[in-house]
């Protein structure tokens, strides 16, 4: 071949492979599996609105629960809080559901309800649970997102699971965080598959879950938002007054109080707290671990922190770490044992219930804990768990999770008894 030949080959080879380019162009696309973020705006008169007592209903999205007395509260996420009368736990009853939008946390002290409601403190008079009433609102105590004119504060971000189809001449084609037109929504890649104690019972303050981010010690209420710890004076219960707020970090998530400390759970690690005066608490030490989502749970001189993945946690870590506190100021790691999807735990004189998500409720026996692993007690299957709390006197435990409220006795732990099931309603 001369080299006037070679010369129009190769304009038509190029010629070819933009034609070949154009078709790709118009054709090439992807489908991407994202989390939708969907902006929620509340005013004030819609927050001071958003509270009310209404008749029971069913479990349909359960979140935190927290036991006072003969009586469990569970939080409907983000719609307010069902009291369930306990007397007989195998007959639990539904008497009261409180409309407290925005809701996630729960604690009481006496015959108080206390609860987040989006930006506000509210509290309930609940010496007849039947028939809780509404006796106090302190103002924006919490955090919001920012505030946006008429349309109020940004309160959170609704979240859902979308599909998205994009194009590849799209700017947002191969990011994994995106803004699609002028809207306020954010969609964040999440791939391809769809995918505390708190005391004692008594007539004091009830019991939280290890997933708690309300707790109640010393007559003081803490809470932990994502990045700091605000301390409540409850000298009159009826009547909180926000006292302090410590920053701590960013992406705290738990709260577990032991006698004069405070252990708090977050992404990166678990913080102690010296809380010997409870108005000001002060950090002792930090426990670092790989990033991941936290809660706690301290028995004696030992403290259980679960790690799990997923998107929220930023993780790939699902885990059980046994952390050495005998020494407060320096808290050392004893052992990791690799689990399935660890969510909340709790424990009773040396024996673990711990919460697999969707692998159930695994029992331990941790009085050794270099060998855990090697004594699994029971294991639960068939449902769906996130936080559980254990009542010694009674040998009881109380697990929450997708499916609803189930109750176990746990007298041998060895072998579980089911005592009842709230189902979660489903249309």
């Amino acid at each position: 071949m001369t080299p006037q030949t070679k010369l129009p080959l190769f304009f038509m080879l190029l010629v070819l492979a933009f034609q070949v380019s154009s078709c790709l162009e118009d054709t090439c696309e992807t489908t991407r599996t994202y989390t939708a973020f969907d902006p929620v705006y509340k005013t004030r008169s819609e927050i001071n609105a958003s509270v009310a007592i209404e008749r029971s209903q069913n479990l349909e999205q359960p979140g935190k629960i927290y036991v006072y007395d003969d009586f469990i509260f569970v939080n409907e996420y983000r719609k307010g809080v069902h009291i369930i009368d306990n007397a007989n736990p195998a007959d639990p009853l539904f008497v009261a559901f409180i409309k407290i939008e925005g809701n996630v946390d729960i604690a009481v002290l006496g015959s108080v309800l206390y609860a987040d409601n989006y930006l506000d403190l509210v509290s309930f008079d609940i010496s007849d649970p039947r028939r809780p009433v509404l006796i106090n609102r302190e103002e924006n105590v919490f955090p919001g997102l920012g505030e946006f004119g008429a349309r109020g504060t940004l309160v959170y971000y609704e979240q859902s699971v979308e599909q998205i189809e994009i194009p590849c001449t799209d700017p947002n084609f191969g990011l994994d965080i995106i803004r699609l037109e002028s809207s306020d929504r954010v969609f964040a890649n999440i791939g391809t598959n769809q995918g505390n104690a708190a005391g004692s019972i008594g007539t004091e303050s009830g019991i939280g879950g290890s997933l708690a981010r309300f707790t109640i010690s010393s007559g003081y209420l803490y809470s932990v938002s994502d990045f700091d710890l605000k301390v409540f004076s409850l000298k009159d219960p009826r009547d909180p007054r926000l006292l302090n707020t410590v920053p701590i970090g960013w992406g705290i998530e738990t709260i577990f109080p032991l006698g004069e400390y405070l252990f708090i759970g977050a992404n990166d690690g678990m913080y102690i707290f010296d809380n010997s005066i409870p108005s000001a608490p002060r950090q002792l030490s930090v426990f670092r671990h790989a990033r991941a989502c936290d809660p706690v749970f301290v028995e004696g001189d030992k403290a259980y922190v679960t790690l799990r993945d997923g998107t929220i946690c930023e993780s790939f870590t699902n885990q059980l770490e046994v952390v050495d506190v005998s020494d407060l100021t320096n808290p050392s790691l004893l052992a990791v044992y690799p689990m399935h999807h660890p969510i909340g735990l709790s424990l009773d004189d040396g024996i673990l219930f711990l919460c697999e998500d969707d692998q159930g409720l695994k029992v331990f026996d941790a009085k050794d804990w270099k060998n855990i692993d090697k004594n699994l007690l029971d294991h639960e299957t068939g449902f769906t768990t996130y936080d559980v709390i254990t009542l010694p006197k009674e040998k009881i435990a109380i697990v929450i999770g997708a499916d609803g409220l189930y109750q176990f006795d746990y007298s041998n732990p060895r072998d579980l008894k089911q005592l009842s099931l709230l189902s979660v309603y489903k249309n």
